[in-house]
């Protein structure tokens, strides 16, 4: 199903369904049986649960539609993530950007090792880290 948004997200080249589109299925982590979630935990933070792959980010970009409203910061906690793909770091960059329009500046806790390698290999480690690798020979 195309996308409905007015605007271009990058979740749009990658999954099936936008989260502008209408029906997005719940999807499940297959590890465990848990579904992908967000979840507040306290005034400016949030946890991820569960996988962060092709097959859930849709659900957790849709779970997160209210995140940013009425905000200047937020933390996102990522020490719950089970499982993580390019479609993960895709999310991330959708945040950054969604972040970017709105104002609000946005901070990634806990980066699991498997998606730091991933935003080290697309060079966007220092853009979701904030940190720089050090130079490869």
């Amino acid at each position: 199903m195309p996308c409905a948004s007015r605007h271009k997200h990058i979740l749009c080249e990658l999954a099936p369904t936008c989260s502008a589109s209408v029906g997005v299925d719940v999807m499940v982590d297959e590890t465990s049986g848990q579904r992908a979630q967000i979840q507040r935990q306290d005034t400016r933070s949030y946890g991820v649960h569960g996988a962060m792959t092709f097959e859930s980010v849709t659900d957790l970009w849709n779970q997160s539609a209210g995140m940013f409203s009425g905000e200047t910061f937020i933390q996102i906690d990522l020490a719950q993530v089970t499982h993580t793909d390019s479609g993960g770091l895709a999310l991330l960059v959708e945040w950054l950007r969604e972040a970017s329009v709105r104002g609000v500046r946005i901070e990634f806790l806990n980066m699991p090792p498997q998606l730091l390698s991933l935003a080290g290999a697309a060079n966007l480690e220092q853009v979701l880290t904030g940190s720089r690798s050090p130079a490869k020979s």
